[in-house]
């Protein structure tokens, strides 16, 4: 096991001027968090795990330290279980200081020896160079592209980083949607950019490879083609997705106005969803990076 410093460094997780709030507004409530992963599994239209089409032909026999960035409540971490050698070790590190023992409980479930760092991912700067075989990012890549060469850095010789994250358009309905709600009532003005719009676009399928291009020699992508159908019965459990992201969404708007917002967004879709008789579909469709062969810089 490696030892290293967990203090925490700057108090940002989050590109350009996202900041660690905004995070902990979405992802501290870990219940919330598991209830809208189960949501995306039951309503997608891709029966496959993403995780282990990003797995998929990965030997990671001889990995034994592997590190999870945004590691959350151990969403991938659970998937590595039989995949690796006895001694494998990881580190999970998350913003969020109550996903600790959700992470623990995966790393039981996956019989692996972990830790949780509760710190901002800048506190790899800390870490050695070529520690880790294995780094993992799992939707969470787009809040810190910045660190995308340290990731390289701590990366061993041989070691590979795997990151799953949304395409461009992922949830255009529900961001378009959202939008037009919001104009409507005279909430933001017509060509206001939403803050998801603006996380998504800082790492994405569209400009994913030109941020990795300088610190990675071999980067393979995997499309992830996958969209969330809510039937008209499902109105509910796509108001608590909407729910759960209200902060990337919502931001552009003063804190006095969500909850009308919130009431405006169940009304309109209860009218949308009482005229169609198909429900409504969000674009779901992911990419994952394969990269190995980390660039030395000097």
């Amino acid at each position: 096991m490696i030892d290293f410093p967990c203090a925490l460094q700057d108090n940002y997780y989050m590109h350009a001027d996202y900041r660690t709030s905004k995070v902990i507004d979405v992802f501290a409530d870990v219940d919330s968090h598991r209830v809208t992963a189960a949501i995306i599994k039951k309503h997608s239209t891709n029966r496959c795990d993403i995780r282990e089409v990003a797995l998929e032909g990965l030997d990671l026999s001889g990995c034994v330290e592997i590190l999870e960035l945004g590691c959350g409540f151990g969403f991938f971490t659970e998937s590595l279980k039989g995949k690796l050698p006895p001694n494998a070790h990881i580190t999970g590190i998350d913003i969020v200081e109550g996903y600790a023992s959700a992470f623990m409980e995966a790393c039981n479930r996956a019989g692996i020896n972990g830790r949780f760092i509760p710190a901002d991912v800048s506190v790899i700067h800390d870490f050695g160079d070529r520690l880790f075989n294995l780094v993992i990012s799992s939707y969470s890549l787009y809040f810190f592209p910045h660190i995308v060469g340290e990731i390289s850095r701590i990366l061993n010789a041989n070691g590979v980083f795997v990151a799953t994250v949304h395409n461009s358009h992922s949830m255009k309905e529900l961001v378009g949607f959202a939008r037009d709600v919001l104009i409507e009532n005279g909430m933001i003005s017509r060509g206001t950019k939403l803050h998801i719009e603006s996380i998504i676009s800082s790492f994405s399928s569209y400009n994913g490879y030109e941020i990795l291009k300088p610190w990675f020699r071999d980067i393979q992508r995997k499309k992830y083609e996958n969209t969330l159908v809510f039937k008209p019965g499902d109105i509910y459990s796509l108001i608590e997705y909407f729910r759960f992201k209200w902060p990337f969404f919502l931001s552009a708007i003063p804190v006095e106005d969500v909850a009308r917002a919130f009431d405006l967004f169940e009304i309109h879709l209860q009218k949308y969803f009482n005229m169609s008789r198909n429900g409504f579909a969000v674009t779901k469709d992911d990419t994952v990076f394969l990269c190995s062969e980390p660039i030395e810089r000097k």
